[in-house]
């Protein structure tokens, strides 16, 4: 295989695209048509994991870790795909100073490819008020850096789609679970959606919610999940009626326009 690889493209080191790191996810994204057509290789298209608490990178899997900003060592660089925020339920350790010094700080970070988990949770005990100067936070850096927001939310909608109608970057709803007509207002303000654990046991309704997201606002995940990225997939391919090679690529083509283009 390496014989047939051109010396600009040897040169790059096309041929470890797998690795995890987002210079050869580029020249994956880059070549992969290329390949197809002047060599008649097949390249297979890895899964993507958009949010995942695991260490997961493989072969076959591209992941987005999604780390606590309060539990990075900025004094080191960080050597794979991540996302990383204050989480709602975190925000009432925090002055907002302490916060903006750790968003500022994160900035540095090459590997960084969006802010999240972050958002608004009225569930949880952290006081709501400090929770809204926190997303504020998080939602100015990320529209300084251009980087897409990953989204926190539970029985927040109603203060969240306000400044999804005004944010400037790409917004991922996180473990989406929302009713059809939540979704239908989300989709008509440019959301994007990714899917996790959930769907494998998955309600009529859930389902009928699964199939009116656009393919091209959708994203699949594991969160804190112990279910391989593999099998969600499968199963939304079931309820979508179409192929896991389809659905692959779909994402890949989202991911790559969201978070490499």
């Amino acid at each position: 295989m390496r014989q047939l690889l051109p010396n600009s493209l040897a040169d790059n080191n096309f041929i470890h695209y797998w690795h995890p790191g987002l210079k050869s996810l580029y020249l994956f994204c880059k070549y992969h048509y290329f390949w197809e057509k002047r060599y008649s290789i097949k390249l297979e298209i890895p899964f993507i994991d958009i949010h995942t608490h695991h260490s997961e990178n493989s072969d076959q899997v591209i992941a987005v870790q999604s780390l606590f900003l309060q539990d990075i060592d900025f004094s080191r660089e960080i050597k794979f795909p991540f996302s990383a925020a204050i989480h709602p339920w975190h925000t009432d350790r925090f002055e907002l100073k302490e916060v903006s010094h750790m968003l500022e700080k994160l900035t540095t970070q090459k590997k960084l490819l969006g802010i999240g988990e972050t958002g608004l949770d009225k569930v949880c005990k952290a006081d709501y008020k400090q929770q809204l100067k926190i997303f504020e936070l998080h939602l100015d850096l990320a529209e300084a850096h251009h980087k897409p927001l990953i989204i926190h939310a539970v029985k927040s909608w109603n203060d969240l789609t306000k400044y999804f109608k005004r944010v400037k970057v790409p917004v991922i709803l996180h473990g989406y679970s929302g009713n059809f007509i939540l979704t239908k207002q989300l989709i008509e303000l440019g959301c994007c959606f990714s899917i996790g654990k959930s769907v494998m046991r998955p309600t009529p309704d859930q389902e009928q919610v699964i199939q009116l997201i656009p393919l091209s606002s959708l994203f699949i995940e594991t969160d804190e999940s112990q279910i391989p990225i593999e099998e969600i997939y499968v199963q939304i391919s079931r309820i979508l009626d179409i192929s896991l090679d389809t659905l692959k690529t779909q994402i890949h083509k989202n991911f790559n326009s969201i978070f490499i283009d």
